[in-house]
């Protein structure tokens, strides 16, 4: 059976490369296939793109044998959509509801000759299994001989490693962030809700030509600088507040996720010295970014800088954040095709400084995806 991919993100070619790295890393660890419970990891390896994961009645699954090309386990009514967007022939559905597909997943497990074998689950670090445990332990009851194992460390030494098509949506994802940026800072003026800035924002980002806009916390004022992760409020800007505001959209599924910082009408020159502060802090770190060296390397240049926290940055790609992690506990060595994000951060009673670059390792260094903060402390309304 083919497919047409009438809606596929990738060609044939990049999926079949991603199955042929995953295939070296199970062999290393002595994994015989990986079952995809998350959303994501199926989308990576098949293709299978749906809006439905936002529903946990109807899991769905996608299995990747050790030499063979993954098979798909969606809903029945999701089979119309798979078979348009997957570059896989095999495309199983089942009909009802959710473990309802736990019986047909056993029956795909023992016809590929693996109810007796060791299989890599995703729900290991940084990932999240995709349907209930009792849901798993049922499974388990189903195949009773087979041995499942934590499957993330294949799974992220895949994913780790973009391909330029990969890169070039995160450039775009990152084009669209700068465009509500841009747009934000020029209309954010005292008397204007978190929540007014929020939808300019917003919009800005669409229209710039994100897919989605699905984290944007703000935070502005004397006390709140802390809340990093905060949805916004109906407080209203006042003059001389500092905004700092981070902000992940999606293009074909890949992540932006940079912050940007302003100041509201007017700036203190203690903003302005700390916002230079970090800056400086910041391109040091990333000129440092060049294949062969540990991730760890970077994170002390922030160290030694400031008391800052131990881990400055992380990997994104289909999720916001993903390995590796920039710490002085990560030795992962820096390879070309790794996306990173390098954000140290200081946090002062009168603002939360922080200008957060997302950057792809080349051959000899590294290359912007995110627009290089500028220099000085921009402020609203002077843009």
């Amino acid at each position: 059976m083919t497919t047409t991919m009438s809606f596929a993100e990738f060609t044939r070619g990049e999926y079949e490369n991603r199955c042929e790295r995953a295939w070296k890393f199970m062999r290393e660890q002595s994994v015989d296939a990986l079952l995809l419970t998350g959303d994501v990891n199926r989308r990576y390896f098949t293709g299978h793109r749906t809006q439905f994961g936002v529903s946990y009645s109807r899991p769905m699954f996608a299995v990747l044998p050790y030499g063979k090309h993954p098979i798909a386990l969606v809903s029945e009514s999701e089979g119309y959509t798979a078979r348009d967007v997957c570059w896989i022939g095999d495309i199983r559905t089942w009909f009802g509801f959710a473990d309802d597909a736990l019986p047909v997943l056993a029956d795909i497990l023992k016809e590929l000759k693996l109810d007796r074998s060791r299989i890599g689950v995703d729900y290991g670090s940084e990932m999240r299994l995709g349907m209930p445990v009792p849901s798993f332990k049922t499974l388990e009851t189903l195949v009773p001989r087979v041995k499942f194992v934590d499957g993330s460390d294949p799974i992220w030494a895949t994913r780790m490693l973009k391909s330029n098509a990969e890169i070039d949506y995160v450039r775009q994802a990152c084009t669209a962030n700068e465009n509500g940026f841009r747009h934000g800072w020029k209309v954010a003026q005292p008397g204007m809700t978190e929540r007014e800035l929020h939808r300019h924002l917003s919009i800005a980002m669409l229209e710039g030509g994100a897919d989605r806009v699905l984290f944007l916390p703000i935070n502005s004022g004397e006390g709140n600088y802390f809340k990093v992760a905060m949805e916004p409020t109906q407080r209203k800007l006042q003059e001389g507040d500092m905004i700092w505001c981070d902000a992940g959209v999606t293009v074909r599924g890949y992540w932006s996720d940079y912050n940007r910082v302003a100041a509201v009408g007017r700036a203190s020159e203690d903003q302005r010295s700390a916002y230079r502060n970090i800056w400086d802090i910041t391109r040091a770190c990333i000129e440092a970014v060049k294949p062969g060296i540990p991730l760890s390397t970077i994170s002390d240049i922030a160290k030694n800088a400031f008391r800052g926290p131990g881990r400055i940055g992380h990997g994104s790609g289909l999720d916001i954040t993903e390995p590796p992690s920039i710490r002085s506990e990560d030795e992962t060595i820096i390879e070309q095709g790794m996306v990173l994000h390098v954000e140290p951060r200081v946090v002062l009673p009168f603002g939360c400084f922080q200008v957060e670059e997302v950057i792809a390792v080349t051959k000899n260094g590294y290359e912007f995806l995110s627009t290089p903060a500028p220099q000085d402390l921009p402020v609203t309304g002077q843009m």
